[in-house]
């Protein structure tokens, strides 16, 4: 019994033995020998964080009439402040904006809202399909109803609206597509004269313009 229990003891002894010397051990080892010092996800922590703050570096706080002076670049976030909030403006981020459509309170008639009917591409299913012209203000040749309903480009308020709501959804550049005179349709009229009136109503709100026609242009 004794013996037993001296056995015991010795196991005891060399056990802790064991654990102290393996301690001690890993205290000396560093990250350099094969550990790391983080614990399981620390360091993919730790590189989201400093991914996090290389964005936050990126974010520009300016007047918007520093960005029209070109002083930020095309790819930037830009946070604006104005009097009663900030916001955010992405200049990677494009919309794309048409200035063909008319009404009858200001045009004295509808301009694209009436396009014709589009033909099915099989001549035998287009036999059997309705033809002519759409018919607003009810039916209109869109996929969706304006909520501002079938409006006139040329009303300053539409524009003024359409501006205030491409600021609210962030998206920093407006790409224009218009008629200039010499590429005007059956289906729409010369609107180059409205280009300035667009590029003005942009610039109040921070939006940039780029052109989508037979003339490119663009303006920062």
């Amino acid at each position: 019994m004794t013996r037993l229990r001296r056995k015991a003891l010795v196991s005891l002894f060399l056990f802790t033995l064991f654990i102290f010397g393996a301690m001690m051990g890993l205290r000396t080892l560093k990250p350099s020998d094969g550990f790391s010092d983080l614990a399981p996800g620390m360091g993919f922590i730790r590189e989201r964080e400093r991914d996090r703050r290389r964005l936050d570096a990126e974010d520009v706080v300016v007047s918007p009439g520093q960005v029209h002076g070109g002083s930020i670049s095309s790819d930037t976030k830009v946070v604006f402040t104005k009097s009663d909030r900030d916001y955010s403006i992405f200049y990677d981020v494009h919309i794309f904006y048409y200035l063909w459509y008319g009404d009858p309170a200001t045009d004295n008639k509808y301009i694209h809202w009436d396009h014709v009917l589009v033909p099915h591409w099989d001549p035998k299913i287009a036999a059997s399909h309705a033809q002519g012209r759409h018919t607003p203000p009810e039916d209109i040749a869109s996929s969706f109803y304006p909520e501002l309903g079938p409006y006139s480009s040329r009303d300053p308020k539409v524009l003024e609206s359409h501006m205030a709501q491409i600021e609210e959804a962030a998206a920093g550049v407006l790409v224009l597509s218009w008629y200039p005179p010499d590429v005007a349709d059956d289906h729409g009229e010369p609107s180059e004269d409205l280009v300035p009136a667009v590029m003005d109503a942009a610039h109040r709100h921070s939006i940039k313009v780029t052109g989508e026609t037979t003339g490119m242009f663009s303006t920062s």
